[in-house]
């Protein structure tokens, strides 16, 4: 892995829309998800709207954090207290990020109180890959996007940054 360069690095992204509700038309939160990654510069390497049960989950996401096209990975809904999403990724995840739930949380308390505290939300290393797990709601995605991972996407950050654990090719 490398470290933080001052080059910025244009990563590639996989989308991942949890929901048996939206689709293409009507996917408020990814549309986010992806206006502000190409804003900062970075590409969609692919993008998908799936539902499932855990082990469905974890297979779909397995494959994306197979392809070597692929730098990061971000998942939107299905980490409430009774979604999957947070089980399905948990055997995939190698290193825990534990601050970006801390962080999340923290940030979602001027915006939503203490209900921030139901958020799974969370982030961590996956075949040498960041995954983040985001809320469905547009507002916390927004949060999530603005104030955290497009920052930590930015090999440029300092005094560190998530991006800079990735390795370069």
């Amino acid at each position: 892995m490398s470290k933080a360069s001052h080059t910025p690095r244009h990563l590639r992204v996989a989308v991942l829309t949890y929901s048996n509700r939206r689709s293409a038309a009507d996917d408020s939160s990814g549309d986010l998800i992806r206006a502000r990654l190409v804003a900062a510069g970075h590409r969609i390497a692919a993008s998908a709207i799936r539902h499932g049960d855990a082990e469905t989950m974890r297979e779909f996401l397995r494959a994306w954090l197979a392809d070597p096209g692929i730098d990061v990975v971000i998942s939107n809904g299905g980490t409430g207290i009774t979604d999957c999403m947070p089980q399905a990724v948990a055997p995939l995840i190698e290193h825990d990020i534990p601050g970006f739930a801390v962080l999340f949380q923290v940030l979602s308390l001027d915006d939503i109180g203490s209900s921030g505290m139901l958020s799974r939300a969370q982030a961590g290393l996956a075949n040498g890959k960041l995954l983040f797990l985001l809320p469905g709601s547009e507002n916390g995605c927004r949060l999530a996007m603005d104030r955290l991972v497009i920052p930590q996407l930015d090999t440029t950050t300092r005094p560190c940054s998530l991006a800079g654990l990735l390795a370069d090719e």
